[in-house]
């Protein structure tokens, strides 16, 4: 099985995870829903929201804009993170759980097709995860 989280925001993906207050939790299993849940995000402290996060047993997390230092410490803390996504909750998750999630087609307005997710902090390809 596995747990994804979105940021969302009046049922789109949450455009700065940093702030959002809301994830869906999701949870797979043989590319199916097979349960889910609105988690509210009480921490507003960068290290308190990825602990938060990393409680919920997420393994990885889909959503806009966000910080370096978030990301990081997600990421070391085992989440995935796809950032830089922005479109209506549903179809994102459902191309997600179809496995035809195309990066570009959710891609932020402004992001010029590259998202930085996959760069270090000196350019190196990380390489991609799924």
């Amino acid at each position: 099985m596995m747990r994804i989280a979105i940021s969302i925001w009046e049922g789109r993906v949450s455009p700065v995870f940093d702030v959002a207050k809301r994830l869906l939790i999701v949870d797979i299993e043989n590319n199916h829903e097979v349960g889910r849940y609105e988690e509210i995000m009480p921490e507003t402290e960068l290290i308190n929201r990825a602990g938060h996060v990393v409680r919920l047993g997420v393994q990885l997390l889909i959503c806009g804009a966000i910080s370096w230092p978030l990301e990081e410490r997600l990421m070391a803390a085992g989440v995935r993170v796809i950032s830089q996504t922005c479109g209506l909750v549903e179809g994102v998750l459902r191309s997600f759980i179809r496995g035809n999630f195309n990066e570009n087609m959710f891609l932020m307005p402004g992001c010029g097709g590259r998202r930085r997710r996959f760069q270090g902090r000196h350019g190196q390809r990380r390489g991609r995860w799924w």
